[in-house]
């Protein structure tokens, strides 16, 4: 019977994992060459880079804090648009989608102020794996001159909506996003942050491995999608600078 639980349990792992792994290539890291490093255990606690990419400009970086299930994670990229066009792509809530890694949908759920606002997301998930959702508070930190950066934080509100049944509410999403206009065509982005899915029966390294894939996959994305931003002379809908 043991034996009998084990074999199912290795084979929804290895089903799980290659669904993952599967899915994930759908996205915008499948035509890249730079392989993704093997985790420092030695110095779990610092930041160690998973994947540096300097086709794109783009180096990702994970570590073990602690009194957390799972990595925290950085991601470092330069963005070829404004920091006004950075900006217009990251408040587009609705667009999300077009560059968030297995993001289908995306809604404001209210804007507070013109620097504080909550919005909502969900996450589609690979066969087998129960779908996710989010609810986040964002506080913008303007642009000036003092700090030489736009500075936005996010964190999760679990309790702001009602859940959907069948969907697992993330309990853990907490972000920090900082640009950094390097020129007029370009700004630096740097993402640091962690998230916890939520829910039970997942063990943790195939989280960590499922997850690891996603900082970078979302620079690319942005980094697709800034041209498209750039040429839009819709109004940013939050203040992006003093």
């Amino acid at each position: 019977m043991n034996n009998h639980k084990f074999f199912l349990q290795t084979s929804l792992l290895c089903l799980l994992l290659a669904a993952t792994t599967s899915y994930a290539a759908k996205n915008d890291d499948d035509d890249d060459p730079t392989e993704y490093l093997p985790y420092n255990e030695k110095a779990s606690k610092e930041w160690s880079l998973i994947k540096d990419d300097k086709r794109h400009q783009i180096k990702t970086y994970s570590k073990q804090e602690d009194n957390r299930r799972f990595r925290s994670f950085k991601v470092e990229g330069v963005l070829n648009g404004s920091l006004e066009a950075a900006a217009r792509c990251q408040f587009d809530i609705e667009n999300i989608p077009d560059w968030y890694m297995n993001v289908t949908e995306a809604k404001l759920l209210k804007r507070v102020s013109d620097t504080e606002y909550y919005f909502y997301f969900y996450v589609k998930m690979p066969f087998g794996v129960p779908h996710r959702d989010v609810v986040v508070h964002a506080k913008v930190q303007p642009y000036s001159t003092k700090t030489g950066f736009l500075a936005i934080s996010y964190s999760a509100a679990p309790d702001f909506i009602p859940t959907k049944s069948g969907v697992i509410r993330m309990p853990a999403y907490e972000t920090t996003t900082r640009f950094k206009p390097i020129s007029e065509n370009q700004t630096e982005e740097q993402l640091e942050g962690y998230v916890d899915p939520g829910g039970e029966g997942l063990p943790i390294w195939l989280i960590n491995y499922a997850q690891r894939r996603t900082p970078y996959s979302n620079m690319i994305g942005r980094q697709r999608v800034i041209s498209k931003c750039a040429a839009s002379d819709s109004p940013i809908p939050f203040k992006y600078k003093e």
